[in-house]
This record gives structure tokens, C-alpha cells and sequence, in this order.
């Protein structure tokens, strides 16, 4: 059998993650701020709480945890939730503080600071609010990134992966982590290394020069460790409601999609012209429509890749297998979030989600992955979930064990190999 490959995942926060304080078993506000407290009381003064996979879904109210209460545990410290998408977090004042976020503080054009009906931030970040706010937490030197992906990697070793593509390099410093992934892959790093370039690191006002760039790639060793694309997000998790999508969520709201159309076009067409792989992010229904328009109006569709494509219809399906590009879907959600997407879909839409029988039988070029520390990334969790589908997921969407290794080893590879 062919070893697995991480067709979609995030390597150095993967690595970070495991140093970090885990919620995921915190079904209730109250064992969430019990734990938070008690990380709270074993940290140095001047640490960062910083805290992954939270999710306000699992409450019985479902509503989210504001900075007021987490100000309770600590005014001074900065303390900081991940939502368990990747997509939001909360806050309290002094994270808000220490990332130079002010009270009347506008709206990134791709998220949002959540206000009271008072209009006092609640401390819930959406999107590009909440990166904002991350990006300010101490960032680790280059050595210590080299060392977590290392780390990161001795993990999936150790489920039998043996290439991974990471989706958001450059989220903390382009130059830092293109050195850490290449430190680390020259230290006898376990898994070959592909990494998708977030756009504004390569094309945005403060991107890294081209020849600066193609320094770093004259220095890899293609074989372990390479540059394979460039990665745009266009939307948010279902999970956070900020996924874009045609009906709305039973609370109200359509998501948000983080770009104008116009934006989206140009920076498609900016990095189609440049000779990139593209990769975009898109979760929900209107999202999806949105990339398939950019990458045809920007030339040939079929080198480029659609990241998730969580909520298709029949047409979109028919649309992506004529197109021609890349879709990698991640089964392992279905476990991981069952419950997050019924509390914001309702049982008929979340049954429809992932349809990857529907995909793979229409002729989609379909490839499957995790997308950790999102979820567990063990593959055979993501294969399981496939090929049977859990409780409250279309049955029919299921595939075969041997279609679903398939999708998740040599299959997987074609959507990033030259």
C-alpha cells in the first residue's frame, strides 16, 4: 500500500499546537474557563495564554465566551482562544491591547470585531480580526520553528505520511519560516515538505522580493522541501458562521467572504500569470462559485486547487468536473464537527456536506486530507469517515475503503507534484 500524503495541512502551527492548552474536550463555559484559570496559575507573568480548539458550539447555550470573562481570570495577561476552525478566537482586553486593537477599533475589510448591543467589543474575533490578534502573540525564533516542524512531522511520521503540503506559510514571517522548513528538512525531517505561500507574503505591499524568494528556493533540495503554490482564503468555517454561503445560518448572516470580487479576480489572475499553483479556500456554497469564476476567467482552471469545498451542489459538481481542477476534501471533519454544523446548518444541509461520492463519480480530480491541528490528522480516521460516513451524513456520499486510501496516498500527490 502507498504511504499516506497530507494533501492539506498546517505544519509549524501543527508543531505549535502541541505546546499549547487543548479545549477540546471542554464541553461547557465553565470547564473552559476552570482550565484556562489553571494554565493561567502555572504560567510566568509575562507568558501569552494561548489556547486551540475552542468551540462555543459544544455549549448548551452555544453562545461564545466573552473578554469580560476571561478578564476575570487575568486583566494583565493576554489570553487567547482559537476557535477550533481556525477562523475566530476570543480575546480578553489585554491580548486586544497588546495587538494595538483600540475600542472603536474598524472592521478588517475580511472580519470582524463582534460588539455588544452597546457596541463594546465582546472579545470574539472573526477572520481577519482575529488575525490581527494572533499575529501579535511572541513569535517563536526561527530555530524554534525548525524544531516544532520537526516535531510536527515525527507526528505524522508516525501515522504513516510521507509528504505533506502546508497551507499558510508565511502567516508569521515569510523569511523565517521559508528558513525553518528548509533547517528542517536538511535535519532528516521524516515527511517531504510542500509549501503554499500565502499571496500577500509573496504578492502583497510588504511581500517578499522575487529575488529574494527564488534565493530561498535555489537553497532547497526540491526532493524534501519546495515551494509548491500560493494559497488565498476567501472565506470562513461553518463552524464560526463565517463560511460564505447562498441560505442563510439559522441565527442570520450569509458568512463573509474576505474579498471583493474584483480583488479575488486580480489576485487569481496575478498569481495564475506568475506561474503558480493556486489554492483557495473555500467552504461554503457561494464561496465556491466565487473561486470557480476567478480561476476561469483567469485562463486554464485545471492547475489550480479548491481547498474544502465543504457545501456543493449538483451544478457545482458538474462545474468542477468540467473545469478540471483540484478538490481536496477533509472526511475527518464529519467527526470532529458533527455537532458545530447542525447547530449552524440544521440536520438537512449539514447531511449534504462533503459529497465526495457525488464528486469522485462526476469525473472532480478529488483528493483527501485532514487539515491539522484543525482535527487529529490520523489518516485512518479520514478514511473511516469516508468510506462510512457517520451518523447524520448522507450514506449514499460514502465511498470504498480502497477509493478512500486511494484519495489520501497517490491520489493525493497529483494535486501538487510538477
Amino acid at each position: 500500500m502507498s504511504s499516506y500524503v497530507e494533501n492539506h495541512c498546517h505544519i509549524l502551527p501543527t508543531g505549535m499546537n502541541l505546546h499549547d492548552l487543548f479545549l477540546g474536550e471542554s464541553s461547557s463555559r465553565e470547564d473552559v474557563l476552570a482550565r484556562v484559570a489553571a494554565r493561567h496559575a502555572e504560567l510566568d507573568p509575562v507568558q501569552w495564554l494561548h489556547a486551540v480548539h475552542y468551540d462555543q458550539n459544544r455549549f448548551a447555550d452555544g453562545i461564545h465566551l466573552t473578554r469580560r470573562e476571561l478578564d476575570a481570570i487575568s486583566a494583565e495577561r493576554p489570553i487567547l482562544l482559537r476557535h477550533q476552525s481556525g477562523h475566530a478566537s476570543v480575546a480578553n482586553s489585554a491580548a486586544l491591547k497588546a495587538a494595538g486593537i483600540r475600542e472603536d477599533e474598524p472592521n478588517p475589510g475580511g472580519g470582524e470585531f463582534v460588539r455588544d448591543e452597546k457596541g463594546w467589543m465582546t472579545g470574539v474575533l472573526l477572520e481577519d480580526a482575529h488575525d490581527r490578534v494572533a499575529q501579535a502573540k511572541p513569535r517563536p525564533t526561527r530555530e524554534q520553528m525548525a524544531d516544532m516542524i520537526l516535531t510536527a512531522c515525527e507526528s505524522m511520521a508516525g501515522y504513516g505520511i510521507s509528504a505533506a503540503c502546508d497551507m499558510m506559510t508565511g502567516f508569521y514571517d515569510l523569511e523565517d519560516e521559508l528558513w525553518a522548513y528548509r533547517t528542517a528538512s536538511e535535519k532528516g525531517c521524516k515527511v517531504a515538505l510542500h509549501l503554499y505561500l500565502q499571496w500577500a507574503t509573496v504578492f502583497g505591499p510588504r511581500a517578499m522580493t522575487p529575488e529574494r524568494l527564488e534565493e530561498h528556493v535555489a537553497q532547497m533540495d526540491p526532493t524534501r522541501c519546495r515551494v509548491a503554490g500560493i494559497k488565498i482564503f476567501v472565506d470562513g468555517a461553518i463552524s464560526a458562521a463565517t463560511a460564505a454561503t447562498y441560505d442563510p445560518y439559522p441565527n442570520g448572516g450569509t458568512g463573509q467572504l474576505i474579498y471583493s470580487r474584483e480583488r479575488l479576480h486580480s489576485m487569481v489572475k496575478t498569481a495564475h500569470d506568475a506561474g503558480y499553483q493556486i489554492a483557495t479556500h473555500a467552504i461554503g456554497d457561494r464561496a465556491v462559485d466565487e473561486v470557480m469564476d476567478a480561476y476561469e476567467a483567469a485562463g486554464d482552471a485545471s492547475r489550480h486547487r479548491i481547498e474544502h469545498a465543504t457545501m456543493l451542489s449538483d451544478a457545482q459538481i458538474e462545474r468542477l468536473a468540467r473545469m478540471g481542477c483540484f478538490v481536496t476534501m477533509q472526511p475527518e471533519f464529519l467527526v470532529a464537527f458533527g455537532p458545530s454544523y447542525r447547530r449552524q446548518l440544521g440536520d438537512e444541509r449539514t447531511a449534504k456536506l462533503k459529497r465526495y461520492r457525488s464528486a469522485l463519480d462526476a469525473g472532480v480530480k478529488l483528493s483527501l486530507s485532514s487539515d491539522r491541528p484543525i482535527v487529529s490528522g490520523d489518516p485512518l480516521i479520514g478514511v473511516r469517515a469516508a468510506a462510512k460516513r457517520p451518523d447524520g451524513f448522507d450514506p449514499s456520499e460514502n465511498l470504498t475503503m480502497v477509493e478512500a486510501v486511494d484519495l489520501y496516498s497517490a491520489t493525493a500527490a497529483l494535486a501538487f507534484l510538477p
